[in-house]
Order: C-alpha cells, then sequence, then structure tokens
C-alpha cells in the first residue's frame, strides 16, 4: 500500500526509455492518475536520436542525431500535454542528477531485430548511449529524480524491455535498483493477457487523450483514422509495419522482492563501489606478492611447497575475480600489487628454479587471465549484466495510482 499521507496527492515516477514509450505502454495509466489528483512524473532516459523517421518531411532528419533529438523533444512535450499535462524529467538532466554531478544526456543505443522477431543490441551503439554507461551512475540518476519529485511510487518496464531493445532493458534494472535503495514501490509494464497482473487500469475513459498524444508522434508511428462504427477502438502502424491495438486496460505487476540484489559485476557497481574494489584487489595482490616472495624458497623433501602455493593462490585469485566480477580492472590491480610487492622484495627472491618461477607465473597467468574471452554472466540467470526490476476505473477510490489503492512498449 502507498505510504503517501492524506494531506497530499500520491507521487507517481513513470521511467521510460525514449519518447513515445510513455504514451505506447502507460499513457492512459498516466492520464487516469492525473484525472484522480496524483502527482505524475515522466522520466525519460535518451531523445530516441537513432529512431526512425516515417514522413516524408521528416526524413531528412534520420540520422542526423541532434536534429532527431531536437524533434523528438518537441513531440513529448505536446504529447504529455495531451495526456494531461504531467511533469516531465530528461535522465541526467535537472532534478534526475546528483547534485555534484554535472549533467549528462545519455544517447538512444539503438538495436536491431533478432531472428525470433524481437529487439536486441545494435552492433554500434555510441560510446555516450545508454547501454554503454555505467549501470550505477544510472542508478544514481533514477535515485535523484526519485527524491527530486518525492516519488511514493515508481513505474517501468517488465525485465525483457517489453520486447527486448536494449535501452529498455537498462531502464528496467536502473529503475528497480534505484526504487529499492530509496525503499519506493516499484511497479513493472505486462501484458494484460500475462495473466501476471496485480493491477489493471481501465483506460477507455481517457481513450480520447491517449489519441491525441499518439498522434503528436508522427515521426514514430501512423495512427489510424478513428473509425465511425466504433469511435472507441484506436490502432497504429509502427516503423516496422507491425499495426498494434490500444488495449481497454493498462496492466502492472508489483516487485514483490523483499531484498534488494547485490550489483553482480564491475560493471554494476557505483563508482564508489568501483573504486573500492580496485583498492581491494590491490591489496589482494601486494599480500599474494610478498606471501610468494618471502616463501617461494620452501620446500617439504624436494616439493617446491613455497612456489606451489603461492602460485596457486594467484591462479585462484586472477581466475576467481575475473569470472566472478567479469573485469579485467580488477585482474590488473591484482597483477600489480603482486609486481609491486615481488619488486620490493626482491632481495628475497634468489636467481634458481623456484625464483625464475615466482618471477615468471604470476605475470604469465595474468596475461592468460586477460586474454580469455568473456564467458557471459555466470552468476544468476536473467542477470542486468546480460546488457548488471492492477483496475482502476475512474472512480475507485483516491489517486492511490499503482501501489494498491486504485482498482479496475516503444
Amino acid at each position: 500500500m502507498s505510504q503517501a499521507p492524506v494531506t497530499r496527492p500520491e507521487r507517481v515516477l513513470f521511467v521510460h526509455a525514449h519518447p513515445d514509450d510513455e504514451t505506447l505502454v502507460s499513457g492512459g495509466t498516466i492520464a487516469t492518475l492525473l484525472e484522480l489528483g496524483a502527482e505524475v512524473t515522466v522520466l525519460t532516459a535518451t531523445r530516441g536520436e537513432r529512431g526512425a523517421m516515417l514522413t516524408a518531411e521528416l526524413a531528412p532528419l534520420e540520422g542526423d542525431g541532434p536534429r532527431v533529438a531536437a524533434h523528438r523533444e518537441g513531440e513529448i512535450a505536446a504529447a504529455l500535454a495531451a495526456l494531461g499535462g504531467p511533469a516531465h524529467l530528461w535522465l541526467g538532466g535537472a532534478g534526475a542528477r546528483p547534485t555534484d554531478l554535472p549533467e549528462r544526456r545519455y544517447a538512444d543505443s539503438g538495436m536491431q531485430w533478432g531472428p525470433d522477431g524481437r529487439a536486441t543490441a545494435a552492433d554500434d551503439a555510441p560510446a555516450d548511449s545508454l547501454t554503454m554507461a555505467d549501470l550505477g551512475e544510472v542508478v544514481d540518476d533514477v535515485r535523484a529524480a526519485i527524491r527530486s519529485t518525492m516519488a511514493d511510487a515508481v513505474v517501468s518496464y517488465a525485465d525483457d524491455g517489453g520486447y527486448g531493445h536494449p535501452d529498455h532493458v537498462r531502464v528496467h534494472h536502473a529503475a528497480r535498483y534505484a526504487a529499492r535503495a530509496e525503499e519506493v514501490p516499484f511497479s513493472m509494464i505486462v501484458t494484460p493477457e500475462s495473466g501476471q497482473a496485480d493491477l489493471t487500469v481501465d483506460v477507455l475513459p481517457v481513450r480520447a487523450k491517449v489519441r491525441a498524444a499518439l498522434e503528436q508522434y508522427r515521426s514514430q508511428l501512423t495512427v489510424d483514422p478513428v473509425d465511425p462504427s466504433d469511435p472507441i477502438a484506436l490502432s497504429w502502424m509502427m516503423p516496422h509495419g507491425e499495426r498494434q491495438h490500444a488495449p481497454a486496460v493498462e496492466a502492472f505487476r508489483h516487485d514483490a522482492d523483499p531484498v534488494p540484489p547485490a550489483p553482480q559485476t564491475f560493471a554494476e557497481f557505483s563508482p564508489q563501489g568501483k573504486a573500492t574494489a580496485v583498492v581491494v584487489s590491490f591489496v589482494l595482490g601486494l599480500v599474494a606478492g610478498g606471501l610468494g616472495s618471502v616463501t617461494h624458497q620452501q620446500t617439504i623433501g624436494t616439493f617446491p611447497i613455497g612456489v606451489f602455493l603461492p602460485t596457486l593462490v594467484v591462479v585462484g585469485l586472477l581466475a576467481g575475480i575475473r569470472l566472478l566480477y567479469r573485469s579485467r580492472v580488477l585482474v590488473v590491480a591484482v597483477w600489480l600489487g603482486i609486481a609491486l610487492a615481488t619488486t620490493f622484495l626482491l632481495q628475497l627472491v634468489l636467481a634458481n628454479a623456484a625464483g625464475y618461477t615466482w618471477m615468471i607465473a604470476p605475470t604469465a597467468v595474468a596475461f592468460v587471465v586477460l586474454v580469455w574471452p568473456d564467458f557471459g554472466d555466470t552468476r544468476r540467470p536473467g542477470s542486468a549484466a546480460a546488457v548488471p526490476a492492477e483496475s482502476a476505473p475512474g472512480a475507485a477510490g483516491s489517486a492511490g495510482g499503482l501501489s494498491g489503492s486504485a482498482q479496475g512498449r516503444e
């Protein structure tokens, strides 16, 4: 249930990847919440710079990122006004960026259609794209938006992003982590037919507003004319030739996991977490290097136990870190620690077989570990790193939004 006090309306933050997503998959709910008196904010991650330009008039813009971005900024402003005027923030901008960091813009990562008909990552995502950004930074920006809007509930995509678009998947994970960190309920957009909904919202009463909002996105879709025989029907043609129909209800599933999952890979760490991990890895390297330098001449009988065990420690440390955190940076930090300790204790390293082994083995192991390919996420199925979380008819109670008090794609 919502924790919002009864002295003010509920505040709901919708987190979406590109302009038009907010209307396509949650426009009816946004309009309904606004009519019920809720304070709604739409947070958009990118400006959709890589989106297709469908009309002949707009076709010359395609491929010109800054001009496409400017056009789509105008489209989303008009669409949100048609929905009823929710507040709007850009991820990385004012209100959605920690105040001690300079503002930044996340670019559209692009996508391509996979053989199964679902979207997959593009081969040429730009360096400043959303999916190339550190997940911890994206999470911090969403957290800033939650705080600045004082949101009582956060809404975004399910973990597949709806249809696989890499930006949608990244937004899901960022919004889910952020909501959990801020201890705010998180709800995922699902299809009404999925059977997974905890809340469905009757959006037929606001159908005219959703139609008006969709009509603002002429660069992205073509809305079919009103059918006189069925004026409530709403459908549109997408750039890839698929005709979509607006459902009578929009559906949401609440995130019921009680404990936020810890970041699983180095790429998912926050900037502070990355710095700490590098320092800890370097210290572990110093310890391993010191151990090997001091003990490498020890034997049990003829067995060189003093060089065998430290080398085994080095193999386990370097290979384990690479497999566990999928990070070459941490492997280099460990190796540097070993090299520094060995250099400092060089007078203890004798010019014999054990000494040569100890001098060469850590570097050889580090080289092998650094050059092997990334084997993917071995820690959890469906990980974010593979990219790393109801019915409200217009008269159903207060503006409880997606936290349970109401009944009733890009």
